[in-house]
């Protein structure tokens, strides 16, 4: 008995069915199985997850349950997704944008004011969705995706010079631009005019939120994209250093007479005449461009050079038995070749300021056929006349009477022969001082009565007068607009009383605008005791006093003449023109 003793590694037995016996299990080992498959089961499971999600995101599609523009874009191929992308594109490009700035809001579409899809960066977002960026939750995001949906981004991108555009035009007279440093021409020399701050909404600021403002709208597709905005004071772009450093630069280029040589001759351009050429523009880095204007150069050269043997002769007007015919022009050598202004630039910057330029072959400036066109063809302003203080009618034009004796008709001859035969284009002004300019004993006029300050006195051209007066008079009745006169200080009666002009220079002045489609030549003619001016063009408006009415101004009298015009079309319009005279020599009204 001794040597009997329990061994607990012997598994008890039970006994079997029939009354037989059979051993049990040890326990230990039963929990190592139990833990054995408690270890291996997630390890399958996620196994399996693993190799599901690896088949189901083998292709190149996007993921399930996403969505775009709130459309479902799951499970499509990248070709797939590229057409829609498209679709989503064009009409996202229809969005209403608000622009709200206090009250006032500004309405466009995205694609008015630059914002659009960017298709590319959208389609990796689709593609991206679901994918986490840590690889070992990427099967787990997958596994989620069978029971929630995800929204793709819908990636945007600003075109900032087409919302540069667009606000401007948007906010139209509310904007108020900014004054740029500039360089102006006063008094002969070139001054820097500082520039001013402006008002309105700052592009730069909706090119920054505008984005951010799409990705938070509604939709895509039906949303509308607000954004609220401040107008801010908008600086000039240009700085006054910049625009000092153009005004120093324009004044090189104009600081010495200019020298043109050309195998036909020499000529010299004076610093007013380069002044003119300059031109200066602002650029978008605020700086200020010099240069020489194209048109001014050529034409001044061609001026300059209109002298030359051989050069051309412009078609002209002249009158023949009454009627206006045309002298036919005549081509010849002009000023200067292909890369004059070029070469002329180069010379202002060079010490000698020498230009070599070549003369070649050109036609007139103003040719036969352009002067058809102008419908120069008959007298217009019918066939007035003033006679010892009364009208009358004489021949075609106006025509006044004088004393057939003294200085002052050598000066009425003159004045008459340098002014036959201009031309006014149509749209154009003449202007008797302009054209005639000073009157000098070396242009053939001599000393004759006059009034300068309220005096009558003895000066070179005295006499003119009655040559402005005549042809204010055939602008009066031809209809047209008469820009610049001013009345004698005293009646006279060789002169219709307010409806008269005298003449000075530089003034006073008579002007009158050719404000009609047609040209129009001056013709004068004279006799010892006459002078009539003539207008040939083609008839237009037709005028006549209609009324004068005489008024006191202290001591002086105002007279005021009333004129209708009467245009083709039936209309009619009326003027006035004023006249204050003094009763005597040297009385003060």
């Amino acid at each position: 008995m001794d040597d009997l003793h329990l061994d607990s590694s012997v598994a008890p037995v039970e006994p079997a069915e029939g009354g037989a016996a059979r051993a049990r299990p040890p326990e230990p080992r039963r929990r190592r199985r139990w833990l054995l498959f408690t270890l291996t089961a997630p390890m399958v499971l996620l196994a399996l997850l693993v190799i599901a999600w690896a088949i189901d995101t083998s292709s190149d599609e996007v993921a399930r349950n996403v969505r775009l523009a709130e459309v479902g874009i799951g499970g499509l191929s990248r070709d797939e997704l590229t057409g829609r992308l498209a679709q989503v594109a064009s009409d996202f490009a229809t969005t209403p944008v608000e622009l709200t700035v206090g009250d006032t809001t500004y309405r466009t579409t995205a694609k008015a004011i630059g914002l659009m899809v960017d298709e590319t960066a959208t389609a990796e977002n689709a593609l991206d969705a679901r994918q986490s960026s840590f690889l070992p939750t990427r099967p787990f995001a997958w596994a989620g995706s069978f029971f929630t949906t995800e929204d793709a981004e819908v990636a945007v991108r600003v075109n900032a010079e087409q919302v540069a555009s667009e606000v401007v035009a948007l906010q139209g007279d509310d904007r108020v631009p900014p004054t740029e440093p500039t360089v102006e021409l006063v008094d002969g020399s070139f001054s820097v005019v500082p520039g001013d701050y402006g008002t309105g909404i700052d592009p730069t600021e909706v090119v920054r939120r505008l984005p951010a403002a799409a990705v938070a709208s509604t939709t895509a597709q039906a949303g509308v994209i607000r954004l609220e905005v401040t107008a801010k004071p908008i600086p000039p772009s240009g700085s006054i250093e910049a625009a000092q450093a153009a005004a120093s630069d324009a004044e090189a280029l104009v600081d010495a007479p200019l020298e043109v040589r050309t195998a036909s001759g020499n000529r010299t351009v004076s610093p007013d005449l380069l002044r003119s050429w300059v031109r200066l523009a602002s650029r978008p880095d605020g700086t200020v461009d010099v240069s020489l204007d194209d048109t001014s150069v050529q034409a001044s050269l061609r001026f300059l050079f209109a002298d030359v043997d051989g050069h051309p002769v412009d078609a002209s007007f002249t009158l023949a038995d009454g009627v206006p015919v045309i002298t036919a022009d005549r081509p010849g050598q002009i000023c200067c070749a292909a890369g004059a202004v070029a070469g002329v630039l180069e010379a202002l910057h060079r010490p000698d300021r020498v230009a070599e330029l070549q003369l070649v072959d050109g036609p007139a400036g103003f040719r036969s056929a352009d002067a058809k066109t102008y419908g120069i063809t008959q007298a217009v302003g019918g066939n007035e006349a003033w006679r010892d203080g009364v009208p009358t009618t004489a021949g075609p034009g106006f025509t006044t009477y004088h004393d057939p004796v003294g200085s002052r008709i050598v000066n009425i001859h003159r004045i008459a022969d340098i002014v036959r035969g201009a031309v006014i284009p149509p749209g154009g002004r003449f202007s008797i001082n302009d054209y005639v300019g000073p009157r000098t004993a070396a242009k053939g006029f001599v000393p004759a009565g006059a009034i300068r300050d309220g005096l009558h006195v003895e000066e070179i051209g005295g006499g003119v007068s009655q040559f402005a007066t005549t042809t204010f008079n055939a602008a009066y009745f031809a209809g047209l607009e008469i820009e610049t006169y001013q009345a004698h200080s005293e009646w006279f009666s060789r002169y219709p009383r307010g409806r008269e002009a005298t003449m000075g220079y530089p003034a006073p002045d008579l002007a009158f605008v050719n404000d009609t489609p047609y040209g129009i030549m001056i013709w004068t003619s004279y006799t010892d005791s006459s002078l009539t001016v003539t207008l040939y063009s083609t008839p237009y408006g037709r005028a006549a006093q209609t009324g004068i009415a005489e008024a006191p101004a202290g001591n002086c009298t105002l007279v005021t003449t009333t004129r209708t015009i009467t245009f083709p079309d039936g209309k009619s319009a009326t003027d006035q023109f004023r006249a204050r005279y003094r009763p005597a020599e040297g009385v003060s009204c």
